[in-house]
């Protein structure tokens, strides 16, 4: 009985710590200065000052500081968990003219997330029909440094 009662006890302090841990990462809060209008899934906005926010497990909420304008966003974990390490910085693949938000990171692995294509760069993405995607990181000052695949 003891032994149950301690396998119960267990079980259930592993599950409050995992709850405290999912909910400790709902605080994700980022400011960054963006120079260039840029896509996210299938909304454009203008150059500006954004705060990034994870309301939710999997999603993430874009807001121009000054307009207000703000978009929910799906995101999943960053596929290159190695090489996240760094400053807060959001990641952009650019086409000719056009950026699409692609990475969102504040410099550690448990909160950069990737976002989903959307369907206005798939077509763009698609390696058979043109030239790879420079990509473009913006540190939280607005400062812009090239990146590559895995940043």
């Amino acid at each position: 009985m003891k032994r149950i009662l301690c396998l119960a006890a267990t079980t259930l302090a592993i599950g409050l710590m995992t709850t405290a841990t999912h909910a400790q990462s709902g605080n994700l809060k980022l400011r960054f200065k963006v120079p260039f209008p840029f896509s996210v899934e299938n909304k454009t906005f203008s150059a500006g000052e954004y705060e990034v926010t994870k309301p939710a497990r999997w999603s993430l909420m874009l807001r121009n500081v000054h307009t207000q304008s703000s978009a929910f966003e799906t995101v999943r974990p960053s596929r290159h968990p190695a090489k996240v390490e760094g400053p807060k910085r959001l990641v952009f693949n650019r086409y000719g003219s056009r950026y699409f938000l692609v990475k969102v990171s504040d410099g550690s692995v448990e909160s950069t997330y990737d976002l989903f294509k959307s369907k206005e760069e798939k077509p763009l993405a698609d390696v058979t029909s043109g030239p790879r995607p420079n990509v473009v990181r913006v540190l939280s000052d607005g400062m812009i440094r090239p990146g590559d695949d895995g940043q």
